[in-house]
Formats: structure tokens, sequence, C-alpha cells
């Protein structure tokens, strides 16, 4: 959350790289997910307004922190509109660019395994959009009750223009410092998107995970696989680690350093490896692909 720059991922990156090697790291297409500048012209107003009003407050650099970062959950997902669209929409627009512009460099995308890093509030964004591409494909048919129902759901068409930008070649989703908790529906019952894809071919679907990192000491990071009625038949594995050098790794500072941790970085490599090393039967081409969504 806050105000990153464009190359929020770059670090991340280049110690996955690293991580590979000379030999699997050129086997690997990298995308980031950039759309926090979506809301944050709009913060920034706002903050430049409140230091024009000349009332005294203390504590700016929180202040401005608080406006910038807290301000990204409420704009996405309040129902606002930005230029005529709703700003829920116009994130997960910004996903899908990125998954076009990843399947730009893939020689057969829709038949290329995808795999997503999402970090707090992307993890939301990530779900959010599995979610709707879901519904809106009648492959997950909504319940009553549900926190989508139909209606909603036939006036929402499929942002996704391909099967690789509706994600129907998902194979590995790893989310870190996750937030879901704190955004779930207050309906019943709580129902989770379906993971992996019926559309995911047979030969990944055995190697499909879910992987959930969480750092105890993170109050921003929470194990997800218990807080849903109904998973679908969905398996998240909660991974708890010791994110950060100490004594941040003990703090909720922790919070920003997964993308530094060498067991982090450790398990993302090794999962991609794994992915990397499946029969390809069919799977032309790039045999990974990654695409790592803006978050707090």
């Amino acid at each position: 959350m806050g105000n990153p720059d464009a190359g929020f991922a770059s670090g991340l990156i280049e110690r996955l790289r690293r991580r590979l090697g000379a030999e699997l790291a050129p086997r690997v297409e990298f995308e980031p997910c950039y759309w926090a500048p979506i809301l944050q012209v709009h913060q920034d107003e706002i903050w430049q307004r409140l230091l024009e009003s000349g009332k005294p407050m203390d504590q700016k650099w929180a202040r401005r922190w608080v406006v910038s970062a807290l301000g990204d959950p409420v704009g996405y997902l309040s129902g606002y509109m930005q230029d005529g669209r709703p700003v829920y929409l116009k994130v997960h627009e910004c996903l899908r660019a990125s998954l076009e512009r990843l399947a730009s460099r893939l020689a057969l995308p829709d038949a290329t395994p995808l795999a997503v890093l999402a970090h707090s509030l992307g993890s939301v964004v990530v779900s959010n959009y599995l979610w709707n591409e879901q519904r809106a494909s009648g492959e997950v048919v909504p319940t009553s009750g549900s926190a989508t129902p139909p209606a909603a759901v036939e006036k929402r068409a499929a942002i996704g223009l391909t099967p690789f930008e509706r994600m129907e070649t998902l194979t590995t989703l790893v989310t870190y410092g996750s937030t879901i908790p704190l955004f779930l529906p207050p309906v019943t019952p709580i129902e989770c998107v379906r993971f992996p894809r019926e559309t995911l071919p047979p030969q990944l679907r055995g190697a499909a995970r879910w992987l959930n990192v969480y750092d105890p000491d993170d109050l921003l990071g929470y194990p997800l696989a218990a807080v849903w009625d109904d998973l679908k038949g969905t398996v998240i594995e909660d991974i708890p680690i010791n994110a950060g050098p100490f004594p941040l790794s003990e703090t909720p500072l922790s919070h920003g350093f997964y993308d530094r941790d060498a067991d982090f970085i450790r398990l993302v490599a090794d999962e991609l490896t794994r992915v990397m090393e499946v029969p390809e039967q069919g799977l032309p081409g790039v045999t990974g692909s990654w695409v790592l969504p803006d978050a707090p």
C-alpha cells in the first residue's frame, strides 16, 4: 500500500532469477502488475488540499501514509466511480492488461502454465478477479445468498479476452502477507474461489498448488485455509515463515520484507522449478510465467 514506484517488483524478480540459475531463469517470463497510480493521483490531490488548509496536523509523515495506504482498499472496494467506471473494474482491467503483455511474449500463451505472486491487498485483487471470471464464464454457479447474486453476475461480463487472460492455465498461486480475511463479505456461506480451474490441462492439475505464506508477527498477513465455509475443493497450504532481518522479523514490519527474505525466495523458486519439471505433453513454448500484482 502507499505509493510504490513502477519498479516495485524488480528486486524480487532479480532475486528469483539468481535463485533459479542460468539454466532455468531464461525459461520464465516475468510481468509486474502496477495498479497503484489508479488510486494514487486522487490520494495525492486530497493530501495537497489537507496541507493547503493550513490546519495543524501532527505526525504529517504518518498521516500522509495513512491517506495513501489505507485509502487503497477503501478506493478499490467501495464502489466509487472514476472517469465513469468503477475503480474496482479499473484495477481488474490493469491486471488483465498485465496478463496481455505477458502473453505477447509467449509462444503459446493459452497452453502455458501461469503462476501468480500476490502480496497483501494484491491477493484480494487476484482472488476477486478469479471470482468474477469463474462466475461470468459459468464455471461456478453462485449459491443462494452469495455475496455476488446471479443478477449482479449477469451484469458483470468477463474481463479476460483469452483463456490466458482469464487465468485458465493458473497452475501456481502464491499469496503472501495476505489480507483476504479482512475483506471477506459479511454473508454466509463464505465461498472460496475454485483452484485449480477446471480448464487447467490434466497434466498440470496434479502440480497445481496454492501456497499462502505469512509471518505470525505480521498483523496484515493471515492464514487462509480455515476462513471459508465452502472451499469448492480448493486446497490452500498455509506456510508460516519468519520474514525479514532480525529484529524487524519479530514485529508487524515483517509485512514488507517477504520479497527480500531468503526462505521466501527459495520457496517460490522451488515451486516454479517443480512446475517446469512437469512433462509438457502438448504444452510447448515457454514453460513458466509470472505476474506480480502491485500490493501493499
